[in-house]
Parts: structure tokens; C-alpha cells; sequence
């Protein structure tokens, strides 16, 4: 009975990263709306969608550890009070100036459930199901994402500011249920005070973090304009690029759940990292092809969003064999978070201005690029951890 508890327990974390991740999809479907109805540009409208990118990137480590010194429970509870003030806040904001504010406040809870929940789960699960748990984890991202994504008709037919006000409601309730689900003494003592800056001088962390980085530049780069390459290349419209877009970021979660399989299998980490690039990298040889059908562009993009959602989940499970202490799980945590960011960030940039200058044709030289890197960070791992 009581691993069933734990699990309960864990399945209520996991849903407190899909509604905090819920606010990373839900500015990304509404600019459109935003633009209209606050008159604001379209870079302001980009900044009210990527500050949560920027807040990771800033502070994503040093966030994680100081959090490590705070009660994860307590943590993700104020982390999901945020969200919901904020988003609230934001239904009224008046100004693009304004609704950036609240985006800063939601983002900053964001930050904090995003990095004290997976410490919590990895202290409630028990220890032969603690690498299963840590990668379903990895699935509250995208699932977050992809429930925004899919809502975009709704956003369309009752308007952006519903969508923040349902938002904050929702988050303000599930705090309540973390509250009722979780008690004090289901997770262990906050840490004592420990040199962070251990985990920065240690091999593990370090390239879990870049694996990290490098996956989330393949992803913010192919599915942030994959819309754009079946509007301008494949000749579909909007709303049906859209659709194909919702449709492949469910599929990179649906490569998180897998994630938790095959590590139950006790596939290696760095087998999985080195397979899902692989096969990434001859995807986007299809995918940019000239003159695939959109059928086939939808279905490669598909599959490589898959394979390579095995990535964040594999990563999430490693975080604690890799953390130099058990004190330092917390911030090794928070690097994840900084350098998924970073890749976040820079891949669709990098991928448009490739692009623009050499045409659709080029973009496998990236992609081909993020594989290799991607492989050699994995067989770095496998000789950093004695994998077979």
C-alpha cells in the first residue's frame, strides 16, 4: 500500500508541472489575440511568450540552490500560488508592459516547481522505481505545452483573458491539493548548506545539463518552425500547420512515457541519448527534402519529436547518480533548468537565420550537427559512468 501512495504522490506532482507548464503554451497560442486587443508589437508579444526562457536561463541554477535549502513541498506550493496570482493578474493587465510583469511573476513559480518537484518525487519514489518516476516527470513540459496548443480554438472563441483567468484558478486549486496530497512528514529535512558550486566542477552534472541544452535546441528549432515550413514550403494553412504542430509536440511526450520504460528495462542512458539523435539526424534529411508531401513531413517530424523526447526524461532519471551529493541534487537540478533554457533560446534562432540565408535545403546541416554533438556527449557518458 504504500508504494501505491507514493505514486499517487508522485502522479500529483507530476500534474503540478503540467498546469505550471501550462503557462510556458498558453501566451505562445494567444499572441495573435494579444496584438489585437492590448496594441502591442509583435516583439513585445515575443517577449511575453519567451520571458519564462529568459528567467530559466538567468536563474535556473542559482535558483536550484537555494532552493535545496527550502521545503520542497512548501516550494512547489508557493511556486503554484504564484502561477495562479500571476495569471490572474494578467486577465486584467491593460498594457504589454503590465502582463510582462505578471508573466515574470508566473514564471518565477514556475522556476520553483519545476526544480523542487522532481527532488520531491525522487524522495518519495521507492528506490527500484526512482529512475521510472523521475523520466515520467519529464513529460509535464510538453504535456503542458501541447494541452495549450490543442486549446487554441477555445482561446480563439472566448478570448485570451479567459484563458489566463482558467489558468490561475486552476493553479490556485492544485496548490490546495498538494497541500491535502503531500503532509510535512512525507518528505525528507530541507538540506544543509553545500557548496553549489561542486556541481559546476563535476563531469556528471555538467553533461547532463549539455545533453539537456542540446536536446531543447533540436526541439525549440524544429517545432518552433516546423509551422513556418509547412506554410512557406508545403503550401498548408495556418490552422492545418498548427494542428501538425500540436499533434508532433504530443508525440515528443508520448517519447518522455517511453523514457521511463526502457529505463525500467535498463537500456543505458547513453544508448538512448546516441539512438534518439541518430536517428534525428537522418529524420531531417526527409523532413527538408524537397518536395515531401506534407504527410511526410508531418510523420518524420513526428518520430523525430519522439525519439528524441526519450532525452529529458533519461536525463531527469540520471540527475541524482550524477549529483556530486544528495544535498546537491537541488542544484543540479537548477542547471538542467538553466541549460534547457539556453538550448531553448538559441535553436530556433539559429535554425531561422540559417535558413534565410541558405534556404529550407540547409537546415539537415544543423540538425546533422545537434546529432553528432548529441552522440559525442553520450559516449562521454557512457565512459564517465562505466555503462556496457
Amino acid at each position: 500500500m504504500a508504494a501505491v501512495a507514493s505514486w499517487r504522490q508522485i502522479a500529483t506532482l507530476i500534474l503540478a508541472g503540467v498546469i505550471a507548464a501550462f503557462q510556458v503554451g498558453k501566451a505562445a497560442v494567444a499572441v495573435p489575440l494579444l496584438q489585437a486587443d492590448l496594441g502591442i508589437s509583435l516583439l513585445t508579444a515575443s517577449l511575453v511568450v519567451s520571458v519564462y526562457g529568459l528567467l530559466g536561463a538567468i536563474a535556473g541554477f542559482p535558483a536550484g540552490a537555494a532552493a535545496s535549502r527550502l521545503s520542497a513541498r512548501i516550494t512547489i506550493i508557493a511556486g503554484l500560488v504564484a502561477v495562479g496570482l500571476g495569471s490572474l493578474s494578467g486577465a486584467i493587465a491593460a498594457t504589454g508592459a503590465q502582463l510582462i510583469a505578471t508573466r515574470i511573476v508566473e514564471g518565477c513559480g514556475f522556476l520553483a516547481v519545476a526544480i523542487a518537484a522532481p527532488r520531491l518525487i525522487g524522495a518519495l519514489a521507492p528506490p527500484q522505481d526512482r529512475d521510472t518516476a523521475l523520466a515520467f516527470w519529464g513529460v509535464h513540459l510538453p504535456a503542458g505545452t501541447a494541452a495549450m496548443m490543442l486549446a487554441a480554438p477555445l482561446v480563439a472563441a472566448f478570448g485570451w483573458r479567459s484563458l489566463w483567468l482558467v489558468n490561475g484558478g486552476v493553479a490556485l486549486l492544485y496548490a490546495l491539493a498538494v497541500a491535502w496530497m503531500i503532509s510535512p512528514s512525507d518528505e525528507p529535512r530541507p538540506a544543509a548548506r553545500a557548496d553549489a558550486t561542486a556541481v559546476l566542477r563535476s563531469p556528471g552534472p555538467v553533461l547532463i545539463a549539455l545533453a539537456f541544452a542540446i536536446y531543447t535546441l533540436h526541439f525549440s528549432a524544429l517545432a518552433g518552425l516546423l509551422p513556418a515550413l509547412l506554410v512557406e514550403r508545403v503550401g498548408l494553412s495556418v490552422a492545418e500547420a498548427g494542428v501538425i504542430s500540436a499533434v508532433t509536440v504530443v508525440a515528443n511526450a508520448c517519447g518522455n512515457l517511453a523514457a521511463g520504460l526502457l529505463l525500467r528495462r535498463r537500456i543505458p542512458l547513453w544508448a538512448i541519448i546516441a539512438g534518439a539523435f541518430a536517428c534525428a539526424g537522418v529524420a531531417s534529411l526527409g523532413i527538408f527534402a524537397p518536395g515531401t508531401p506534407a504527410i511526410g513531413v508531418a510523420i518524420l517530424a513526428a518520430a523525430s519529436l519522439a525519439v528524441t523526447g526519450l532525452v529529458p526524461a533519461s536525463v531527469y532519471a540520471a540527475a541524482p547518480m550524477v549529483a556530486p551529493t544528495a544535498v546537491l541534487l537541488g542544484a543540479t537540478l537548477g542547471l538542467l533548468v538553466q541549460s534547457s533554457n539556453i538550448g531553448s533560446l538559441i535553436g530556433a534562432a539559429l535554425l531561422g537565420g540559417l535558413v534565410e540565408r541558405l534556404g529550407w535545403s540547409a537546415a539537415p546541416l544543423l540538425f546533422g550537427a545537434i546529432a553528432l554533438v548529441e552522440i559525442s556527449i553520450a559516449l562521454r557518458l557512457r565512459a564517465l559512468l562505466g555503462a556496457p
